[in-house]
């Protein structure tokens, strides 16, 4: 049998091998509710101080007819406060060696780039875990109608929900999971033509940027609950802005440069009957 030359075994030792400039991406879950949540307090915080006292004033009680010569009762109303206070520093740190930063391909901007979205994504599980809407009276804790799938009428009962609080109609959000965002296309209403002005959901996968009055929102981090709110139930400033400080480690005998990456923030829920959650 005729012996061969070939690239596995004879000549593999001067077969070259290219390492790409670019990175394969991993995929990474979408964080919208760091960027839908109240922050009109940070830039209070930031000047000054470790916390914040927000006041809100009580309605006054209706209006009363007054008579020609009847002389009218003055009113008065409470005022109540809640703190925000700037006690979370969330933090990423990572080490590479001088001989990794000479050798290697360069991975410090892709390094950076992971660790900024690993913050991100804990600042986010913070907010979601501080999340808890009335549970009495009204009872914003609600189930679906039918297992975990989202029909219409469940977001029409969260919208009422909402509606019986007078909350706001702008700035309403809807942040739903893999499963009840995929039910939204079994929505007739949602996706058939003689209800749509523009856009064609079953065609491009798109949802409208509307949906009964609410922006929706994809994340596969919130499992099967979903979340209707106004975007003032909850408020979050951050004193400190994304800290990137690189260290040499010289110093200490290692050659190699620590990244840390850190911020320092507050979050507050304010009101519990602006939000509504269907699990």
């Amino acid at each position: 049998m005729a012996d061969f030359i070939n690239t596995t075994s004879t000549l593999s030792a001067i077969v070259p091998q290219v390492w790409s400039q670019n990175y394969y991406d991993v995929l990474l879950a979408e964080l919208p509710f760091n960027s839908i949540i109240d922050r009109s307090w940070e830039g209070e915080i930031r000047s000054l101080g470790d916390r914040v006292k927000i006041t809100s004033f009580a309605e006054f009680g209706d209006a009363v007819l007054i008579g020609e010569e009847v002389a009218n009762d003055a009113d008065s109303i409470g005022v109540t406060q809640q703190e925000l206070v700037i006690n979370s520093r969330v933090g990423k740190d990572f080490i590479l060696t001088g001989t990794v930063q000479i050798q290697s391909l360069p991975a410090m901007t892709q390094l950076r780039k992971l660790a900024e979205y690993a913050i991100m994504k804990k600042m986010q599980s913070l907010i979601v875990a501080a999340i808890v809407p009335s549970a009495s009276a009204p009872d914003h804790q609600i189930a679906y109608d039918s297992g975990t799938t989202l029909g219409l009428a469940d977001i029409l009962e969260a919208k009422e929900l909402l509606d019986a609080q007078d909350v706001p109609l702008s700035d309403r959000h809807m942040v739903l999971g893999a499963a009840q965002w995929n039910d939204l296309f079994n929505i007739t209403g949602f996706t058939s033509s003689d209800f749509l002005l523009t856009g064609a959901p079953l065609q491009t996968g798109q949802v409208p940027t509307q949906l009964l009055g609410f922006t929706p929102h994809f994340t596969t981090t919130a499992g099967n609950v979903s979340y209707f709110f106004h975007k003032s139930f909850m408020t979050m400033a951050a004193q400190q802005g994304l800290n990137i400080r690189e260290y040499d480690l010289g110093p200490t005998g290692l050659r190699a440069t620590r990244v840390n990456i850190d911020t320092l923030f507050g979050i507050k829920q304010l009101d519990n009957t602006r939000v509504v959650t269907i699990s």
